[in-house]
């Protein structure tokens, strides 16, 4: 169990009004319905090998699609394919989903290439040279209109586009963000709470049990759901358990999910 600031809490969500999109696993966060379902696009940095959430988004939702990776190019489906084919020829993969997982390239060309809307970028988030920033992607792929659901997980690079979020927190109607090395950026955490609490509250948290690797470790990954304002009664006092049963689980299934409690903010060092 973890003791948490109660400025992580989030607010009071009936579990019936929530569910999860992508994977079982790393990869699957817990969204409300209404913030999906009321989302046309979705803007998501970090994909990997793993769109199972763009896949459920694009179904509860039929928004267009936009991703960025840097790190997904050729070479990496190269040997990621040849890593797969040696494991089989080895008779190490009988598993459907691992099958899958050999030829999934097939299955990124069939989603990001010829479903309409749907559309991969290799490219790396962040403000260095050679790398494009949120402001950039929302000025040049999006419309007034649109009303814009976020998907971050980009290994610490989401420090650098907090401000970006905050300054366009008017046209985002929903995010799931994964923050990193959380100890010493607990202070940002909690003021980017507060500047999009004028627009999008907290309704989510789930601790990344893969920053856990020893007993007592303090995480150093959360998962982190906003939602719009608008959408949701913010008076109901919330009691929930978390990790939400049936609906969290660990990204990591060699252990076990991680208990979350919250406390004043002057009796938990986090």
């Amino acid at each position: 169990m973890v003791e948490f600031s109660k400025k992580l809490k989030p607010i009071f969500i009936d579990n019936s009004e929530l569910f999860r999109l992508g994977s079982i696993d790393d990869g699957g966060y817990v969204v409300p319905q209404a913030t999906v379902k009321s989302s046309n696009l979705l803007i998501s940095m970090g994909i990997s090998d793993n769109w199972d959430f763009e896949k459920d988004f694009r179904k509860y939702s039929n928004a267009k699609i936009l991703a960025f990776d840097y790190s997904i190019n050729n070479n990496f489906w190269i040997s990621k394919f040849k890593k797969d084919f040696i494991k089989f020829i080895q008779f190490k993969i009988f598993k459907p989903r691992k099958l899958y997982k050999m030829f999934q390239y097939i299955d990124f060309l069939i989603f990001f290439r010829l479903k309409k809307d749907n559309q991969f970028f290799l490219e790396k988030i962040g403000k260095n040279k050679g790398s494009i920033t949120l402001d950039n992607i929302i000025k040049k792929y999006t419309q007034n209109n649109e009303k814009i659901f976020l998907k971050i997980d980009i290994e610490n690079y989401e420090y650098e586009i907090i401000d970006e979020i905050i300054l366009h927190k008017g046209k985002i109607q929903g995010m799931v963000i994964e923050f990193h090395s959380i100890s010493k950026n607990l202070e940002k955490i909690y003021n980017f709470i507060n500047k999009l609490n004028s627009d999008l509250v907290l309704v989510h948290i789930h601790i990344n049990n893969y920053s856990v690797k020893e007993i007592g470790q303090f995480p150093e990954a959360i998962e982190l759901t906003f939602s719009r304002k608008n959408l949701h009664d913010q008076n109901l006092i919330n009691n929930k358990d978390y990790p939400i049963k049936n609906l969290d689980f660990p990204n990591s299934k060699r252990n076990n999910d991680i208990k979350i409690t919250f406390v004043e903010w002057k009796k938990s060092l986090f």
